[in-house]
């Protein structure tokens, strides 16, 4: 019977063999100065903030630049890749929202660098103001700005929130699920999914803070903070099987 039960528990204990890997990270607390900074991110407009952060340092984005400049990015590459069946990439990220205005156009954005699979998370003002984006997949996915569902509003009007924010995407080969959590306190107050096609492009190689699209943001900028992106694999069928089998053999053997 004991080693029935060892079957079942190896069974039941897989998933804790499917751990996240982690293909970038950064909680900007590292950084001596901007020049270090600089070392590690492509910069334009982009400064250490060594006295603000979530908690310690964080990223400044003013928002100032030039739309479609270029100016107005600011990027880190990793090789290219994508979630395939069963598998999640999650992208997350803490932004600081001053709360003084609505007209903000900035984003925590991940893509491919050539300008494809384009997803945005964060301010924008059109819908106002919290939204996401999925853009440049294949055909028939979603391809506009959405105002994240149920965050403050004042007569019938999105509204920004002061404080630290965290938006995180769930990527899977189909969809995107955006979640926010107003006040950065474990609580998600916002949920949405949208969905993705695969294209022949279809990879992700770059992590970009800033403008949307290079875009200025009249209403300023904002702070970033623990920005990552991590693969889960999730265990298939399949290897739920494999294990069954293995355990059932090992069973019947002894």
């Amino acid at each position: 019977m004991r080693r029935i039960l060892a079957c079942a528990v190896a069974v039941m204990a897989t998933p804790a063999l499917s751990s996240a890997a982690v293909i970038f990270a950064d909680d900007f607390d590292s950084y001596a100065d901007t020049a270090a900074l600089g070392a590690v991110w492509t910069l334009s407009e982009g400064t250490l903030d060594a006295a603000n952060g979530n908690p310690s340092q964080s990223f400044n984005h003013p928002g100032t630049a030039g739309a479609f400049t270029g100016g107005n990015t600011n990027t880190v590459s990793f090789p290219t890749m994508y979630p395939g069946p069963g598998e999640k990439l999650i992208l997350s990220g803490d932004f600081y929202d001053d709360g003084t205005s609505e007209n903000k156009r900035v984003s925590i954005g991940l893509r491919d660098a050539a300008g494809a699979n384009i997803i945005e998370m964060g301010m924008y003002n059109s819908p106002a103001h919290y939204a996401i984006r999925t853009v440049l997949f294949g055909a028939g996915s979603d391809a506009a700005w959405v105002a994240m569902p149920g965050t403050p509003t004042f007569e019938g009007v999105n509204v920004s929130v002061e404080g630290w924010h965290n938006f995180q995407a769930e990527i899977t080969d189909s969809d995107v699920t955006f979640m926010l959590d107003l006040g950065d306190d474990g609580s998600i107050d916002s949920t949405y999914t949208a969905t993705i096609l695969q294209n022949g492009a279809f990879g992700f190689n770059q992590i970009r803070l800033g403008g949307p699209s290079d875009l200025s943001s009249a209403g300023g900028g904002v702070k970033f903070d623990n920005i990552s992106l991590t693969l889960v694999p999730e265990p298939t069928t399949a290897l739920l099987a494999a294990f069954c089998a293995a355990g059932a053999g090992m069973c019947r053997r002894r």
